[in-house]
């Protein structure tokens, strides 16, 4: 039998504030270090998978690439991480939609329209989902696509023909040569049928003109009516009285006297049948008319009248030489 006095009540040591303190502590580190942790196996995505529409396509067709699946919700990812290499695919269209999931999921599908610009195998890397702190949550296949450089059923042209070139316009020389021609040919049809006209009512007599003389005198007494030596019109009247012989003596003398100069006019006299004073005499009334006319020289009163007179004296004078002889009449 056990004896009072061998009775003890041993008492359970009660931790002390300390103690609880580093329970506490230790508690709240192993929580931090299981909400940091990389996803486990039991964690993993569901579905995460890349696929094509089409493992064969044409250059320049659109290739429809969708990446995409579900997760635990307390995943954080930031972004969709895909590498392909931009001189070998184009994209040229991109999008996403969330997808409906079981409770504690999330889903999401990424849809990438490509272009392949040159044929042969086309190689599209795995699509990866990246967390907050840059770690690959998951990763879909590397898939392979064929391209070719035929066109497929589904983008088939129709080919039509080429239509044939058209003609360059050109100039229209044979046009315009036509035209010249038939021109010419109306000319000398109008010009033989005036001819032939002419002819049918009878050559149109011509007036014989006056005799050089006669023509002479016509024109002097014409410039006297107009008085313009009265009027105080002295030099208009020597040039026109000038012009009045020069014609007569162009005309008798077959020579350019309107337009010659006063010495081309003294070397012609010498051809005439002018005597020498008779030559002295015209050669002294060009001088007077020409210092009148060109060096401004005023006339006395009465030089008008006596050039007319000289210049009708040299008129009667050839008028007299131009004469032909009498013949003596035979007994």
């Amino acid at each position: 039998m056990m004896s009072k006095s061998d009775t003890r009540v041993t008492a359970a040591p009660v931790p002390g504030r300390g103690t609880r303190r580093r329970l506490l502590a230790a508690t709240l580190l192993l929580a931090a270090v299981t909400a940091c942790a990389p996803p486990g196996e039991d964690e993993a995505a569901e579905s995460w998978q890349a696929a094509a529409a089409t493992d064969s396509l044409g250059v320049g067709d659109r290739l429809r690439l969708e990446i995409g699946g579900r997760w635990p919700g307390t995943w954080e990812p930031t972004h969709l991480a895909w590498g392909a290499d931009p001189d070998s695919v184009f994209i040229v269209a991109r999008d996403s939609t969330a997808i409906p999931t079981a409770a504690g999921l999330t889903g999401r599908r990424y849809r990438l329209d490509l272009i392949a610009p040159r044929p042969g195998p086309l190689q599209l890397p795995p699509a990866a989902l990246v967390g907050a702190h840059g770690e690959t949550l998951a990763l879909s296949d590397p898939l392979r696509v064929q391209v070719t450089t035929h066109l497929p059923d589904s983008a088939a042209l129709v080919l039509q023909p080429l239509a044939p070139l058209a003609a360059l316009p050109r100039f229209p020389w044979v046009a315009v040569i036509a035209a010249v021609v038939i021109v010419l040919v109306a000319g000398v049809v109008l010009l033989l049928w005036l001819r032939a006209r002419r002819r049918r009512q009878g050559a149109v007599p011509e007036i014989p003109a006056a005799p050089a003389d006669v023509e002479f005198r016509e024109s002097l007494r014409r410039l006297l009516a107009r008085g313009l030596a009265e009027r105080g019109e002295v030099r208009g009247f020597v040039q026109e009285l000038s012009w009045v012989l020069r014609r007569y003596l162009g005309r008798r003398w077959e020579r350019p006297a309107l337009e010659a100069t006063r010495p081309e006019i003294v070397r012609w006299l010498p051809a005439t049948r002018l005597c020498v004073r008779d030559q002295g005499e015209l050669a002294s009334w060009l001088e007077a008319t020409d210092r009148i006319k060109f060096a401004g020289e005023t006339p006395l009163s009465g030089q008008t009248e006596e050039l007319v007179a000289r210049a009708e004296a040299i008129v009667a004078r050839t008028e007299t030489l131009l004469e032909p002889a009498p013949t003596e009449e035979q007994p």
